[in-house]
């Protein structure tokens, strides 16, 4: 039975690549997670982009928000993603140390009992670049950082060309090959498990600080492709029967929406949300629903 897993995701040629390798591994690729905060402007990691690659990959993908304490709150969300989906595996697409500390996925993850998957960890930067060659991404730098890098290098495809252009750069001003250190960031428009390519029909690059990186952009995908329905392994937190949940045609869209609901942590099932929908509307002089 192949081990469950999901991979945490930029929409970046790193955790592109990672994910071809868990693949040929013969993990089973449950969702793409995105972690994010609530400060997060997705300048570098196109939110629709992400959400294209999804469509085209026909992987689900989830954005979730992280709030402080940090290592606290990706424990909690890895132990949800680990209870809901039954996953055992964790795919990053992280290549080295950050100012010298340890891998943090690996870190949160083994606090949960979740293992990791990391095929690029302290790969050497050509072989990255060589593998992603050889598996034929197509790569768009979407965000430079000066004084490495200027603006003429925003838009660009990673061919041949550009990656001898960063080398020459390594020895003039240092720039990480990958990008480690923030020099650059990179969007996938395709590779070998995308159904069809993403499309850039257009964008204008526009400045913010040392950063140059796209905006107002043009994307489309040719083909209409459906995300496969996640489906969430819950337990109601009032009355305590398990349940399932899904992140497209879920039951509970069909009910109407009564807002707030306080001192409730989590997802209701069924009868449970229907009685405290139905508290709300009776409050409110309205006729409950059956």
């Amino acid at each position: 039975m192949k081990e469950k897993a999901i991979v945490l995701w930029s929409g970046g040629k790193d955790c592109n690549l990672a994910l071809q390798l868990a693949k040929e591994e013969g993990y089973e690729i449950v969702a793409l997670i995105t972690f994010h905060s609530k400060s997060t402007e997705f300048r570098a990691h196109s939110r629709e982009w992400m959400e294209l690659q999804s469509k085209s990959l026909g992987i689900p993908h989830l954005l979730l928000e992280i709030q402080e304490p940090f290592a606290e709150n990706y424990e909690l969300q890895l132990q949800k993603l680990k209870d809901q989906l039954n996953i055992t595996l964790a795919v990053s697409g992280d290549i080295s140390e950050v100012h010298g500390n340890s891998n943090w996925i690996s870190d949160r993850a083994q606090a949960v009992g979740i293992k990791t998957f990391l095929p690029l960890w302290h790969m050497d930067r050509t072989e990255v670049i060589k593998q992603l060659q050889e598996f034929d991404f197509e790569v768009l730098v979407t965000m430079v950082k000066s004084p490495w890098l200027d603006r003429t290098f925003v838009g660009r495809k990673m061919d041949s060309k550009l990656i001898e252009e960063f080398k020459a750069l390594g020895i003039e001003n240092g720039l990480d090959l990958c990008g480690e250190q923030g020099e650059y960031h990179t969007m996938v428009l395709n590779g070998p498990s995308y159904r069809s390519p993403i499309l850039m029909n257009g964008f204008k690059i526009i400045q913010h600080e040392e950063l140059f990186h796209l905006a107002e952009m043009n994307l489309s995908l040719d083909g209409k492709y459906k995300v496969p329905s996640l489906e969430k392994q819950k337990v109601c937190v009032q009355c305590g029967i398990p349940f399932s949940c899904y992140t497209q045609g879920c039951w509970c869209a069909e009910l109407p929406m009564i807002m707030p609901m306080e001192n409730t942590t989590d997802c209701l099932c069924s009868a449970c949300l229907k009685s405290r929908i139905n508290e709300k509307l009776i409050e409110n002089d309205q006729k409950p629903i059956e």
